[in-house]
């Protein structure tokens, strides 16, 4: 993997990855698969808003932000 934690929301694949910023706290940034837009080893990638103090807590944001993009999109298991 490139750092990125597989996710599953809605039967939909969700990869998030948590990086540090300066000078403290954390951001998350999520990307879908199979999201139209996407090209062959250069998917999309949203960033939750943040910062976060913790890693937790921008994962969370990350899962919530990637569930309301799905759901915006009309995504999901039916």
């Amino acid at each position: 993997m490139d750092g990125f934690m597989r996710h599953q929301l809605e039967g939909v694949s969700v990869d998030i990855q948590i990086v540090p910023v300066e000078p403290s706290g954390y951001a998350a940034r999520f990307r879908v698969s199979g999201e139209p837009g996407d090209e062959a080893n250069w998917p999309v990638v949203h960033v939750a808003r943040g910062p976060f103090a913790t890693e937790q807590q921008a994962e969370e944001a990350a899962k919530s932000a990637a569930l309301e993009h799905i759901l915006e999109q009309g995504g999901g298991a039916t």
